[in-house]
């Protein structure tokens, strides 16, 4: 686990975060197909104020453009980032995969986190 200079303090860095927000995400949503990071460019990602960003492709999403979702850090619940939640449709990740739909904010695609299996979850 990567950890901050803080002393004394174990802090998850924010793709540990988001891969854990995905691990639930996924266990709550059957119709989430994809979830993937996206990253504000630059040095962005390494300022803590610069909220963990979330594609969400889900199979019951309403096409209606992207509307980001933002929420605050929860540090109670083991998110100490802000984080944004972009939902949308299969159609209109398509979109955005060929640039016909630009993502927000000069954001871009990353990782792609995957739905966990019954034998990833025991290990």
């Amino acid at each position: 686990m990567s950890v901050s200079k803080r002393p004394g303090k174990m802090v998850r860095t924010k793709e540990e975060v988001a891969r854990t927000l995905a691990k639930k995400h996924f266990e709550a949503e059957v119709g989430l197909q994809k979830i993937i990071l996206l990253s504000g460019g630059n040095d962005a990602e390494a300022t803590p104020t610069e909220p963990i960003k979330l594609l969400e492709v889900h199979a019951d999403a309403v096409p209606s453009g992207l509307l980001p979702i933002a929420f605050g850090p929860s540090p109670a619940s083991g998110v100490p980032y802000p984080t944004v939640i972009l939902e949308v449709s299969p159609d209109e990740f398509k979109k955005i995969q060929s640039q016909e739909l630009p993502l927000p904010r000069q954001w871009t695609l990353g990782t792609e986190f995957f739905r966990p299996t019954a034998t990833s979850e025991n290990s």
